[in-house]
Formats: C-alpha cells, structure tokens, sequence
C-alpha cells in the first residue's frame, strides 16, 4: 500500500499569495515501484482495459463552487492525463458515492471524496490539501487507488489557512483572510499519484512536489511518465531514449536526479497538434549500480546532468531510497554531458 500526501506551502507576501503543493513520495519519471527481497523493481501500474472510479461529490464547508463543479474538475483532471500524446489509458466515471469513511471503502472502489476524514489526521496546522493511497502487489499491479481531499484546511487571521476553488476566477476564500487553491491544480497533481507516477523533481513538471496555485496541464515529463506506464502500440510522436550510468570515483551513484534539456527551439508534441503541453526537461533517478534510461524523449537534441537531490527536492520528497533500501548520496556536484 502506498500513502501519497499533498501539502501546501502557503507564502502571505503582501497583496501576492504563492501556494506551493508537496506530495510524497518521489519522481515523475520514476515511477513508483515494488522492490522484491533481491533487488527487482516492479513498476506500480494499472492493468485494465478501462479503470473505474466514483465520486462523493458532498462538498466541505469552505469550498468555493458548486458539487457540479467539482465533479467537472476531477473528471477533466482524469481527463488530462488519458489525453496525452503516446498513451494508452481509459477512465470511466461509476455512479456517485455516499462514502464518507476511508477505512469503509471496498475492495476494488476507487474513491474520490472531498469530506473524507476518519483516520487520515486531517487538520489546518499541517498543510495536508490531499493524500491518495493506493494498493498494489508484489509484482506492482494497483487494485485500487482512493483519493482524499482535506475538508479541514481553513485557518485563522493570525495563521491563514486555504480553501478549495472550482469553476470561478474569484481569488477570495469565504473567510477573506485564507488562500485559494484551485481543486483541478491538486487533482491533475494526485491523479498522477492514482495511476502510478511518483514525484518529479522537474520544475516544470505537474508531478513536481511544488506548484503554483493553478496548473492544470501536462509537461514533457509528465508525458514521458505517463506514456511509460501505459504505452501506446504506435505512438503519436516520434520518441527515442537516452541512457547511460552516473559515477563517482568509478562507482554508480544511486538516486541521481538524471535529465535530458532539449538544446534546441523545437516542439515536437506541438507539431503532430498537442499544443497544450509545456516544454520540460525529461527526468528520471538513477538506479542503485548508477544506471539509468530516460524513455519517451520527442525526437531531437539533448543536454543530459546529472545532479544530487539535495534541493528544492531531496530524499525526504521521495521513497525511492525507501523503496530500495539504500540511503540516498548528495555528496556530488552537478555534471553535465
């Protein structure tokens, strides 16, 4: 079972609020994995022609919207992901639930619920928007993946907190002194969570454990990590792959942040019509003897670094050092190739 938590950094400067979303565990690219007793990884991925979900669409106190509205963003956060370029992944919505108690949830329902609370030690003090727990086999095929949104997140004057918003261009929360966190934004976020990616620790990417307020829509290396798990037979745009093996000293260096820059002006994705996708690096970690494979490259020309994940991102943002059993090293400098 893996527990995937969204926080909010929240950051009252003046008349300009910056809300920073934090979710573990770790990368987008690296997504995440089993690891058996002698070292194998086993990627976490859905294995259905179609994946189902449902939606308690009761609305906490303090969100801005209507049910209609919420529902609408989760369905175009599913939507987001099914739509991108070279992947083969189906969503389908079920009739609405009336579950509101996590530890209640059966086998095989994948829940989305926005008053969900009993066990998940939801508050206003910690800065928990989310968390999705997702479970999943030796052999890292997800039976079931519920997503919970904190229905506890307004604060006070003297410590402001947040509150959901769906479907309005209003920067205001009820209480006036709280900070809006568009609902989408999270969602796109934790439903990458839902069908297996980890954390990126890509700037750009949507899988990054810090965003603005709103971010609705795909990187790159969102697209390289979805089209991975779930490939299409014929992609729609050409891609290639770029591997190789960080070293330090003539040893292989676990858990390297490991990216390919695109050194040139071309966009691929948005010549064969996927206009809607935000030019990224594509990332990945290094495996434990060092080595690693950046898939799902648009054709073109690439700077790779390797670089420690010693900030923003750093180990306590991912499990793979968990996953593996290893301590993850920072004592390197940034290499470029």
């Amino acid at each position: 079972m893996t527990r995937t938590k969204l926080f909010a950094r929240l950051a009252p400067i003046a008349l300009t609020a910056i809300a920073l979303i934090m979710a573990r565990p770790a990368a987008s690219f690296t997504p995440q994995v089993n690891v058996s007793n002698t070292g194998i990884a086993f990627v976490n991925h859905w294995n259905l022609a179609t994946i189902h979900y449902t939606i308690n669409p009761t609305l906490a106190p303090d969100m801005v919207g209507t049910q209609a509205q919420a529902k609408t963003a989760i369905q175009n956060a599913f939507n987001t992901w099914t739509a991108a370029p070279n992947t083969a992944l189906s969503v389908a919505e079920d009739a609405d639930s009336a579950i509101i108690d996590p530890n209640a949830v059966p086998a095989g329902t994948n829940l989305i619920c926005f008053v969900c609370t009993n066990g998940l030690n939801f508050n206003n003090t910690d800065g928990t928007l989310a968390v999705t727990i997702t479970t999943s086999d030796a052999s890292g095929v997800i039976s079931q993946a519920n997503m919970f949104f904190n229905p506890n997140l307004t604060g006070s004057l003297a410590a402001p907190g947040a509150c959901f918003t769906v479907g309005i261009t209003s920067n205001f929360c009820p209480n006036g002194f709280d900070f809006t966190q568009d609902l989408q934004t999270v969602a796109v976020h934790e439903a990458g969570h839902f069908f297996g990616l980890d954390h990126s620790a890509v700037a750009r990417a949507i899988m990054f454990p810090f965003a603005p307020q709103i971010l609705q829509t795909l990187s790159w290396d969102d697209v390289a990590g979805i089209s991975f798990l779930y490939p299409k037979n014929i992609p729609d745009v050409p891609i290639g792959t770029i591997s190789g093996t960080v070293r330090l000293s003539s040893n292989g260096v676990f858990a390297a942040h490991v990216f390919a820059n695109s050194t040139t002006n071309s966009d691929l994705y948005t010549t064969f019509g996927f206009a809607n996708l935000r030019k990224s690096p594509v990332g990945t970690l290094s495996l434990p003897d060092g080595t690693y494979t950046l898939q799902g490259l648009p054709v073109d020309t690439y700077q790779v670094i390797a670089e420690p994940l010693d900030g923003p991102v750093t180990a306590n943002n991912v499990d793979w050092g968990l996953n593996f059993r290893l301590a993850v090293p920072t004592n390197f400098t940034t290499r470029w190739h």
